[in-house]
């Protein structure tokens, strides 16, 4: 009896190729042609855990059965799917977090006010040994909230700009900050965020990404500064193309360094962002992505980005995996 063939939504086809990085999930070889087998071989069954993405080979070997050697039963490549999807995950949080890049990738703007809810929110706690440290030196509260040791300086000049770690020693700014910027980490590696890049096209996006999510992007942004008000700054910033963009404020109040706040964040420059969805809509045929930024980095080099998932990026068009 022929059994019915039922087309598999589009968005869940973008969900398959994004967690199995379009690659097939038994031979592992990247950029083969991929094709989606439904595990069961029922060609009706649309379940996302009844769907596999398979090389074009492993497809064909799927569907044959040899009496000398290891088939590729139902039982197997669910197995196989489990496990790479696991691997794709844990690969492509380890390459968001900077010592993974070059020793010169760091978070130089972490947000102190979004960061804690993020924490609570996803179970993770700041590293015990620096908070300890911190509340003992009145850097911060029992919870990691800053707990300002100087008062806030008046700007020397109009333009000046003065952050959270102004309001600390230097020893102690620094101290803080290592806290956060390990806190970044543990959220990623807890979150696995996704990889605005590796979804970048209004389809994919509308299927992967909802409000809420944590997503990375590591290509150009735009800062577009605003007026210094009593030594803050809000600036905005975007990174668009093929009809997308992301849009979120940066408040310099918690940049670190003056690198972060005349450099790095400043134009136009290449920077890794995380940041929390707050919602999306289509303005004028364009996908608006707005969001809150949890943190944003510098220093951050393409050629040592290691993510398993191929991308969109324009630099990213002559990479090989």
């Amino acid at each position: 009896m022929t059994k019915t063939r039922t087309i598999i939504p589009r968005a869940l086809e973008a969900i398959l190729l994004y967690k199995s990085a379009k690659t097939c999930c038994v031979c592992r070889f990247p950029r083969a042609p991929i094709q989606i087998h439904h595990i069961d071989q029922n060609p009706s069954n649309n379940c996302e855990s009844n769907l596999v993405v398979l090389c074009t080979n492993c497809h064909d070997d799927a569907h044959t059965t040899r009496a000398l050697s290891k088939n590729l039963t139902p039982a197997r490549l669910s197995q196989f799917k489990l496990k790479w999807e696991a691997d794709v995950l844990a690969r492509s949080s380890t390459a968001m977090v900077p010592s993974s890049n070059l020793d010169q990738a760091m978070w130089t703007f972490v947000n102190h006010q979004r960061i804690i809810p993020v924490m609570n929110s996803l179970g993770v706690k700041f590293n015990k040994a620096k908070l300890d440290s911190l509340i003992s030196r009145g850097v911060v509260d029992k919870d990691g909230i800053p707990t300002f040791q100087l008062p806030k300086k008046s700007p020397a000049y109009t333009d000046q700009i003065i952050t959270i770690y102004d309001r600390f020693e230097w020893d102690d700014s620094m101290r803080l900050h290592n806290l956060y910027m390990d806190a970044v980490d543990k959220i990623i590696l807890k979150a696995n965020p996704i990889e605005l890049g590796a979804v970048w096209t209004k389809t994919d996006i509308r299927s992967v990404v909802q409000p809420g999510s944590i997503c990375f992007c590591m290509r150009g942004h735009m800062f577009k500064r605003g007026d210094v008000i009593n030594g803050e700054e809000n600036r905005l910033v975007f990174a668009r193309s093929n009809n997308i963009e992301i849009q979120f404020h940066a408040h310099t109040r918690h940049m670190y360094g003056n690198s972060a706040l005349y450099d790095s964040f400043v134009g136009s420059r290449f920077t890794a962002s995380l940041i929390h969805v707050k919602d999306y809509a289509v303005e004028a045929g364009k996908l608006i992505i707005r969001a809150t930024p949890i943190s944003m980095g510098a220093g951050f080099v393409p050629s040592a980005y290691q993510t398993p998932r191929p991308l969109r990026y324009g630099w990213a068009q002559a990479r090989k995996i």
